[in-house]
């Protein structure tokens, strides 16, 4: 099935006199940047939404703005363009991944040269690793007086929404300083605060970012207005909701957009070939086998041949790299995966723009979320709606090819996918934009929204939240920040509507996790209090000249490994470059070598030592549990596991289930943490670790007709 993806254009600001910036003689912001030229017969150069943006952001009286423009059409330079205007504003924004930030980063610079504004003097990006690294560097330091050092005195701050949520939440302390003294400067230095890609934030995350704002909101003197900006082309209504019930004023940004050239207007994508490709009895790498010769002739029509293939895994995504090198050996092939380490990365993005050779890039998730390619050919697999039309906005961006072609790549065994896609798009050749957006919504499943985790654990979040505030707190210190608590126990009753005395001093769901089972509940609150989530089976991965870390079951089935201990991964990892500081030893469970990358996947499968009658196996009901064995071909990586306890969430199956009998029953997507475990008496479960535990517990009654699968008698 092929269709033709009409071109795209985003309306331009209306300009002089009639400019939301309240331009009237002139154009500010080519008053500011006088190399920043307006596309002829235009006197402004902005997008009409990134001039709506500025305008909301300087002057609106908005708390929160939700920029909408499609991909493409320059949300950066709308989120950028506050501090640009005024040299004097302050603003941080937060990026889901270091490549991102980086990234950025450069785009940055490029915006401070054109607006003659010094670079190295207001720029700071800030992650975990960078300030690792400048620790190691400086005499006496640490990430407390490196991140006050930097929000007090750079202008514009790049980070992630990590270390944000880390501040924000009481995480770093100097003895030196007072408790609240970095969450101050948090609340107090910065004009605007900003999150990209708003839309790939989880449930947990979500909830996290409001109640963050909650703390700013509440601390910051009215004299001083505050303002937040999230960009995505599809903000969340769920959470929408909660802003509104929060009282936070929000608004909507929209760009206008059309099929057609005309004047007023600039062009943002091409024009687009899309083949739905349904895979039927074939799988990915057999379905590139089969088109290597297109792929190489649409390669050679262009000077430099382009191309991206985005794949949902980093072992298919390895094993396709591999593949295409032996059969195109005229092409120049990349990876950018979980497996390939930032200074490659920039190597192959540096060869992407100056090599004459075609290069094709085989990337993952990796490649998603906001790094810009300038490539004329996509091919591309998807699991859910946003993640298709997230791989689907990488091609057309760039001018500068005779043609654009992108292939979607359907599993065969989703076929009412295609079903679907013939329903709305019908017989037509060529399509606009939103029709297919709409086309792809309705094929594939909206991400998994996740309301029963706001219900159950987003209030208790909040809770943890007040109870850090107060921790190990003097009685002067105390006084300080207790009307600060009262004031967002105030705003959290109205999120959540709960009864005034919970989100009290008394903090009593919070405090109560850990009465019945100390250990049990402080795992419970520690994995609350975290934003992103760690993988509960991290390993740090030797493989060949490379060193990274990946989740342990992502990466076992597809290689034979060898254990080694964290002295020889790191003495052979410094000899290639790396830096200690790039593998925290308290976020990796094992240190493997890849001893070789196997063709057929093996099923990784998990045991453990008890059987269904013990206390330890309790199903329906968060519970840590260890004892727990890899089965594995290998010996050597069987116990590797076996000596810590893990926050598990167990669900019961029957003799003909598997775990993706849940995934199905709680429509998850494939990708969600779930995996097979089968005691010492043989019977099976679907489990899950840590944040994925806490979504599948809030889920749990929704999971009745799994009851009758347990063994072990309910009346005690």
């Amino acid at each position: 099935m092929q269709v033709f993806i009409q071109p795209l254009y985003s309306q331009l600001s209306p300009g002089i006199n009639a400019c939301p910036l309240g331009c009237t003689d002139f154009c500010k912001v080519q008053q500011k940047a006088p190399d920043f030229r307006a596309p002829d017969g235009s006197t402004c150069p902005l997008s009409l939404h990134q001039a709506k943006t500025y305008a909301e952001v300087a002057q609106g009286d908005a708390d929160v703005v939700f920029n909408k423009g499609v991909t493409g059409d320059g949300k950066s330079l709308a989120m950028a363009l506050p501090s640009l205007m005024d040299p004097t504003f302050r603003m941080m924004s937060l990026y889901p991944t270091i490549e991102l930030v980086e990234d950025q980063t450069r785009s940055q610079q490029e915006y401070h040269e054109k607006f003659g504004l010094d670079a190295e003097k207001r720029i700071d990006r800030i992650y975990g690793e960078e300030l690792t690294r400048r620790i190691a560097n400086a005499e006496k330091s640490n990430r407390f007086q490196e991140l006050q050092q930097s929000i007090k005195h750079k202008r514009v701050i790049l980070t992630n929404p990590d270390i944000f949520h880390l501040i924000s939440n009481y995480r770093y302390q100097d003895p030196a300083y007072d408790r609240q003294t970095l969450a101050e400067a948090l609340v107090n230095f910065p004009d605007l605060y900003a999150a990209d890609e708003f839309h790939i934030f989880a449930p947990h995350q979500e909830a996290s970012m409001l109640h963050s704002m909650e703390l700013i909101r509440c601390s910051r003197p009215s004299s001083r207005p505050f303002k937040f900006l999230f960009t995505s082309a599809t903000p969340k209504p769920e959470f929408l909701k909660r802003l509104k019930d929060a009282e936070f004023k929000v608004v909507q940004v929209e760009g206008s957009y059309s099929s057609l050239a005309q004047p007023g207007y600039r062009q943002i994508s091409q024009g687009i070939d899309l083949t739905f490709c349904h895979l039927k009895d074939s799988d990915t790498l057999e379905w590139l086998r089969v088109q290597v010769p297109e792929i190489q002739t649409i390669l050679k029509t262009e000077k430099a041949g382009r191309g991206l293939i985005i794949l949902n895994s980093v072992a298919q995504a390895g094993k396709v790299a591999t593949l295409l090198k032996t059969l195109l050996p005229m092409v120049e092939i990349q990876e950018v995966s979980g497996r390939i380490d930032r200074k490659e990365r920039e190597r192959n993005r540096q060869n992407l723009q100056n090599s004459d050779r075609p290069i094709l890039v085989v990337g993952t998730s990796a490649v998603d979320v906001g790094v810009d390619f300038k490539i004329h050919l996509l091919i591309f697999e998807g699991s859910d709606a946003a993640t298709v039309i997230q791989r689907f906005g990488r091609l057309g961006r760039h001018s500068g090819f005779s043609q654009y072609k992108a292939f979607l790549l359907i599993p065969g065994r989703t076929p009412w996918i295609m079903n679907r896609l013939q329903e709305s798009l019908g017989d037509a050749v060529s399509v606009e934009r939103e029709p297919l957006m709409d086309a792809l919504r309705s094929a594939f499943d909206e991400p998994k929204n996740f309301q029963e985790y706001h219900d159950r654990w987003a209030a208790i979040q909040a809770e943890g939240l007040l109870y850090q505030m107060g921790v190990k707190c003097t009685k002067n210190e105390l006084a300080v920040i207790q009307p600060l608590r009262d004031r967002m126990s105030i705003s959290f009753q109205k999120i959540y509507k709960s009864n005034p005395y919970r989100f009290s001093i008394y903090l009593s769901t919070w405090k109560s996790l850990t009465k019945t089972d100390e250990a049990l509940g402080k795992a419970i609150q520690s994995e609350l209090l975290r934003f992103r989530g760690d993988s509960a089976m991290q390993a740090a991965v030797w493989d060949g000249d490379r060193f990274y870390t990946y989740d342990l079951f992502r990466i076992l089935p597809h290689t034979l490994v060898e254990v080694i201990d964290r002295e020889s991964f790191i003495q052979a990892a410094q000899q290639k470059g790396y830096d200690e500081f790039s593998f925290p030893d308290p976020h990796i469970q094992v240190y493997l070598k890849v001893q070789e990358w196997v063709k057929e996947r093996s099923d990784i499968d998990l045991t453990c030592g008890y059987d269904s009658s013990a206390d330890a196996m309790k199903c329906f009901e968060l519970i840590l549990l260890d004892r727990l064995q890899l089965n594995h071909p290998q010996s050597e990586v069987t116990n590797c596991l076996s000596r810590r306890k893990f926050l598990m969430y167990l669900v019961p199956l029957g003799k003909r289930q598997s775990q993706w009998d849940v995934v199905q029953a709680l429509r998850l997507n494939p990708t969600f943490g779930i995996y097979r475990l089968t005691d010492a008496g043989n019977q099976s479960y679907a489990c899950a670790f840590n944040q994925d535990a806490l979504l599948l517990e809030s889920m749990t009654g929704r999971l009745k007709s799994f009851r009758k699968n347990q063994t072990k008698s309910l009346i005690f």
